[in-house]
C-alpha cells in the first residue's frame, strides 16, 4: 500500500534524526528526495514497497538525468538505497531495490576558492562600528581559520569557543566530533563581536538576545541560518569585487588550499576538515603550477 512507503520514508527520516546521522540540511534534501521518489512510485501505480524492482529505479534516474545533475542524481539514489536498507533490516521488505544500483559517475570539478591576497581583500574589516559588521567580520575570520562546514558554522554555541587555547569543538556529520585550532585574527574578531554585541543589547536599539548559547545572532537576537551567513557573504564578495562564485563552501575550499600549498600534511587537513575518507580531502592538493615548481627546484637534487 501507499501508507507503507509512507511509513517507510516516515520511520527512516525519523530514526535517521535521532540517531543524528545526517546534518539538518541534509535529512531536509533527503526527506525531498524520497517524497519525490514516492510522488514517482504513485504516477507508476506502484502502491507496494515489494513492487519496486531496478527496472523501475533506473528509469527514475533516467527521467532525473535529463533535468539534474549528476550529483543531485546520485544524492538521490543515496537516498533512496538507505532508506530501503533500512526496511529491509525492519523485514518490512525482503530485498533491497536499489542495493545493487550504480550512482552515476559525477563529473570532477574543483570548487572555487580564493587567492591567500583574495582572502585578505575580503576579510579587511570596516572601520565603521555596527555591531551587525563586527557580527559578519567574526563569522568570515572564524569561516576561513577553521574550514568548518556552514552547517557547523550555525550550529555553534559560545561554550564551544575555548578563547584560552584558541580551539572551537565543532559537531560534524554523523554526530562527529572534532577541535580545530584558531587563529589569533579569528579569536580577536569573536571577542571585538561578542563586546559589540553586549553594548548593542545594553542600548537603545531595541536589539534583545533570545539565544543566549547561539554564538551568531541575526537581528532578533535569535541564532542565525545558513541562508542568512550564505547572504551575508555574497553581499561582502560583491563589495570587494570578488567572482559571485565565492560561496561559504569556497571559504571551506580556501582554508584546505592555503594550508596544503604550505606545506601541511593531507591526513591533517582532512582531520580540520572532519572527512571520513582521505579521498575527499584529495580534491582540495590542485595546487598552482608556480608553487609546483618552487617546490620542486627546492626539493629535486638535479633541478
Amino acid at each position: 500500500m501507499a501508507e507503507q512507503i509512507s511509513k517507510i520514508i516516515h520511520d527512516y527520516l525519523e530514526q535517521a534524526a535521532l540517531e543524528r546521522r545526517y546534518a539538518d540540511h541534509s535529512l531536509r534534501g533527503y526527506r525531498h528526495d524520497l517524497l519525490e521518489f514516492q510522488a514517482y512510485l504513485e504516477e507508476q501505480g506502484v502502491r507496494d514497497p515489494e513492487k519496486i524492482e531496478v527496472h523501475l529505479i533506473r528509469a527514475y534516474m533516467s527521467q532525473l538525468l535529463r533535468k539534474n545533475k549528476k550529483s543531485s542524481v546520485g544524492r538521490k539514489v543515496a537516498a533512496i538505497r538507505a532508506c530501503f536498507k533500512f526496511a529491509q533490516r525492519k523485514g518490512w521488505i525482503q530485498e533491497n531495490p536499489a542495493s545493487h544500483l550504480r550512482s552515476p559517475k559525477t563529473e570532477k570539478h574543483i570548487p572555487p576558492f580564493l587567492s591567500e591576497r583574495e582572502a585578505e581583500h575580503l576579510l579587511r574589516p570596516s572601520s565603521e562600528a555596527a555591531w551587525l559588521l563586527k557580527r559578519d567580520q567574526a563569522i568570515f575570520e572564524l569561516f576561513y581559520a577553521s574550514g568548518i562546514r556552514l552547517s557547523e558554522l550555525t550550529g555553534l554555541s559560545w561554550p564551544d569557543i575555548d578563547f584560552s587555547i584558541r580551539m572551537v569543538r565543532v559537531k560534524g556529520k554523523g554526530g562527529r566530533e572534532r577541535v580545530v585550532p584558531l587563529g589569533r585574527v579569528a579569536i580577536e574578531a569573536l571577542k571585538v563581536y561578542q563586546q559589540a554585541a553586549e553594548e548593542a543589547e545594553r542600548g537603545e536599539s531595541g536589539f534583545k538576545v533570545t539565544d543566549r548559547q547561539a554564538l551568531f545572532l541575526n537581528r532578533m537576537g535569535g541564532r542565525m541560518t545558513d541562508r542568512t551567513i550564505a547572504r551575508r557573504l555574497k553581499k561582502r564578495v560583491l563589495a570587494a569585487g570578488l567572482s559571485p562564485t565565492i560561496s561559504p563552501h569556497a571559504l571551506r575550499h580556501s582554508f584546505a588550499t592555503h594550508l596544503l600549498n604550505a606545506g601541511a600534511d593531507l591526513r591533517v587537513v582532512q582531520e580540520l576538515l572532519g572527512h571520513k575518507s582521505l579521498s575527499t580531502t584529495q580534491k582540495y592538493t590542485h595546487i598552482s603550477l608556480g608553487h609546483l615548481m618552487e617546490v620542486y627546484k627546492k626539493a629535486f637534487p638535479r633541478p
